[in-house]
């Protein structure tokens, strides 16, 4: 038995999230310039993701109609999609970031078991070993004390609940396949934005201080504008379009190759460091992906674990 490619349906979706995996394993670099620009968390998220709106906002009033009559499907895959993306991004705010990452990247079990559940998809034997790699990476990468699953704070209880969230929103995503992918984007923008506000008022977080008149130059703009619209809409279109179309525990386990992006690309651009940990936990979340993105010629499918 031969291992190839996915099938040509399956190929440009699967490229679609693995192309998103740099721009989420990258997403530290604007965030970190505009810090270091004086800008606070708050404005810098918050920015971020009210610019794509106030572009996409024409479009939105223009398809009001048809989006208030796709009805459930087009809303919860929004929604639940831009819940997840501002439960992390505040989570991140407010903890450890490793930690915040290790409790988000449960997902692939949620997405999976929620993709058996709601979508009677299989949870087949490649599967189980895609998960044995991808979350043997995390707890390779993150050390013994970091690994414990046990949120301690506000900050890492979002994170867990960010990545089940995810979880649902790649199932209502594979729904609401049938809608247009730019009315999914317009309104995970909406929702997001919306979120993000709400979570931001917890006590606990970033105060909404003014930030820095240093924000005002040339380049702190400029790195808003392509924290906005070179990371986030990108991102978020490539993986509505990829999230629609492959079945979300794959989706997940895909994703987890931020991980190995972000740690290796913070090595390379900062003084971070990376040893052998991280290349072997690197190297095993990219076990998980390559195991993923192949499949196996066979007479016929193999059966499902719980067959």
């Amino acid at each position: 038995m031969i291992a190839n490619a996915p099938a040509e349906s399956e190929l440009r979706p699967t490229l679609a999230i693995l192309a998103s995996t740099v721009l989420w394993g990258t997403w530290w670099i604007p965030l970190r310039k505009l810090d270091a620009a004086g800008v606070g968390g708050i404005w810098t998220s918050g920015g971020g993701l009210l610019l794509p709106l106030l572009v996409m906002l024409p479009l939105l009033i223009m398809r009001r109609a048809r989006i208030a009559a796709a009805g459930a499907p087009l809303l919860l895959s929004a929604f639940f999609f831009a819940l997840s993306f501002a439960m992390y991004a505040e989570g991140v705010l407010r903890a450890h970031v490793a930690r915040v990452i290790l409790l988000f990247y449960l997902t692939p079990v949620w997405s999976t078991l929620l993709a058996r559940v709601m979508l009677g998809e299989p949870i087949t034997r490649r599967r189980m070993l895609t998960l044995l790699f991808g979350l043997s990476g995390l707890l390779v990468i993150l050390d013994t004390e970091q690994a414990n699953p046990l949120p301690r704070n506000v900050g890492e209880w979002l994170g867990l609940a960010a990545g089940f969230t995810w979880g649902l929103a790649m199932v209502h995503t594979r729904r609401a396949r049938a809608y247009p992918l730019a009315d999914k984007v317009a309104l995970q923008f909406v929702f997001a934005v919306a979120v993000f506000a709400a979570l931001s008022a917890i006590p606990g977080g970033r105060e909404w201080s003014l930030a820095s008149f240093e924000f005002f130059n040339i380049g702190t703009l400029a790195w808003l504008l392509a924290f906005a619209f070179l990371w986030n809409l990108p991102v978020v279109w490539l993986t509505f379009y990829g999230g629609e179309r492959i079945e979300p525990g794959r989706v997940a386990i895909l994703l987890m190759m931020e991980v190995a992006i972000g740690i290796i690309s913070a090595a390379l651009l900062t003084d971070e460091p990376f040893g052998a940990r991280e290349a072997v936990g690197a190297a095993l979340i990219i076990a998980a992906g390559a195991t993923e993105f192949t499949v196996r010629r066979r007479r016929a499918p193999a059966p499902p674990l719980n067959d």
